[in-house]
């Protein structure tokens, strides 16, 4: 058995020298073209690739030479309102149906319950925002890591700033889904 790793090992180190020694460079190069092609270059066969196709952005365009008495909305809405969000997430719609979306993404360590009152608390000061006029309902969905624990939609013309600002917020909202947990907690405090 060492015979033969020990005839490995001299047959690679005679292979290895030989393939440095120049002599040996001179007789591959001098072999006919065929054989230096197909033992230098290999061959690619090119593999066809699947064809990709990407769909246009879904961004609306206004063309405001043919509608001149269309409302022109400011596309940016301030959501720094929401400041225990992880991130917000809006559909502007008010060019076509006078509605903006809201999904307010939360932290999985809060509560539904608490997620669902700290975005209804700070939902009081997005709807006084003038970043939303020209929208008559909002909607507002609150996540709560991957699941959408409630969602409300408010009616901006029936929003009035009270003292209580969840019952100003409610007062002009339907409720649209809430969980049970949620639903529990709100009548144990009164809040919905």
């Amino acid at each position: 058995m060492k015979k033969a790793y020990i005839f490995t090992f001299l047959l690679s180190a005679s292979l290895l020298t030989a393939c440095g020694n120049s002599a040996v460079e001179a007789k591959v190069t001098a072999l006919p073209a065929s054989i230096n092609e197909a033992t230098n270059e290999p061959q690619a066969t090119p593999i066809p690739s699947p064809e990709v196709t990407i769909a246009p952005s879904e961004i609306p365009v206004q063309d405001n030479a043919e509608h001149t008495d269309e409302v022109i909305v400011d596309a940016e809405i301030d959501t720094s309102v929401f400041a225990f969000a992880q991130s917000v997430d809006i559909t502007d719609a008010r060019d076509t149906n006078k509605h903006i979306d809201l999904v307010v993404n939360m932290s999985e360590e809060l509560t539904p319950a608490l997620a669902t009152q700290h975005v209804f608390l700070q939902t009081y000061d997005f709807l006084q925002q003038k970043d939303i006029e020209g929208a008559d309902t909002i909607t507002i969905g609150v996540m709560n890591g991957k699941f959408r624990v409630t969602q409300i939609t408010v009616d901006c013309k029936k929003f009035v700033a009270g003292e209580n600002l969840l019952t100003s917020v409610m007062a002009a909202s339907k409720i649209d889904k809430m969980d049970d947990v949620v639903v529990q907690f709100g009548k144990e405090t009164g809040f919905w």
